[in-house]
């Protein structure tokens, strides 16, 4: 499966809207390779976009937009309620710096059944250093919605049963080349303990796309190591263990990873 851009401005051309437009209603557009909606005033800068691909399925297409609007309506309102709460308790020059606010849809996989998205967000808001993050979805194709990939399997617990030996084996992996040193697996130390694969982002995808056949899980700053670690991102194949914990209904849509 496509790992997610390490870096939101990486994802796709910027489109800003001037300030005068943005106070409006800026439109959704399309550059050659995405649809977004992007905004920025003395307050803020916003940009949402996602494959021009995703279009294909009018139902999500229209779901995208609205969430577009959904965001940038409310970091609108968070933008200027703060600037303006700082600007009349400080009567010095001290000003808050531009809030910012990206985010950026990719397709990770496809089934007769389902669509497999995940996003990648930055966000900034005003104070040491911005904050990356990820979220994920499954478009269900017949009945016209999103639904959460965990949606798919018996329960949350049966899901980390199954990945939880390879999961934690592959995180200690990373832990260990990003700090030079071997990670202990009976460590009582915070950022040393394994985490929850379904409580950090559940991606789904798929190498030959038919059935989903890989598993990612990405885990935010400060979930698995301190922020100057960044994110972490654990590739996983499709097992029988992870097959049988798949709702019998879905299981169409799944194959062990040969």
């Amino acid at each position: 499966m496509k790992t997610l851009c390490r870096l939101a401005l990486a994802c796709s051309a910027i489109s800003i809207v001037s300030p005068l437009q943005a106070a409006s209603d800026p439109p959704l557009v399309n550059e050659p390779e995405v649809r977004e909606l992007a905004a920025q005033t003395d307050n803020f800068s916003f940009k949402y976009s996602y494959p021009k691909s995703l279009t294909r399925q009018p139902g999500l297409e229209h779901y995208l937009d609205r969430k577009a609007r959904e965001e940038l309506e409310k970091f609108t309102k968070e933008a200027d309620r703060d600037h303006a709460d700082m600007a009349s308790e400080n009567s010095s020059s001290l000003k808050l710096l531009p809030y910012e606010y990206e985010i950026n849809w990719q397709e990770n996989g496809e089934t007769p059944d389902f669509l497999s998205l995940s996003q990648l967000w930055y966000g900034f808001y005003g104070g040491a250093h911005g904050m990356i993050g990820s979220k994920s979805l499954l478009w269900d194709k017949y009945n016209n919605k999103a639904i959460g990939p965990l949606a798919l399997f018996t329960s949350a617990e049966e899901f980390d049963t199954a990945l939880e030996a390879k999961f934690c084996s592959e995180l200690n992996a990373q832990r260990s080349e990003k700090r030079g040193r071997p990670i202990a697996m009976d460590s009582d130390d915070s950022f040393e303990k394994c985490v929850a694969p379904s409580a950090q982002t559940v991606i789904l995808g798929s190498t030959n796309g038919k059935r989903f056949n890989t598993i990612n899980i990405y885990i935010g700053p400060y979930a698995a190591g301190p922020y100057v670690e960044g994110d972490y991102q654990i590739d996983l194949p499709v097992t029988e263990a992870i097959l049988d914990s798949v709702k019998p209904a879905y299981r169409k849509n799944f194959t062990v990873k040969r």
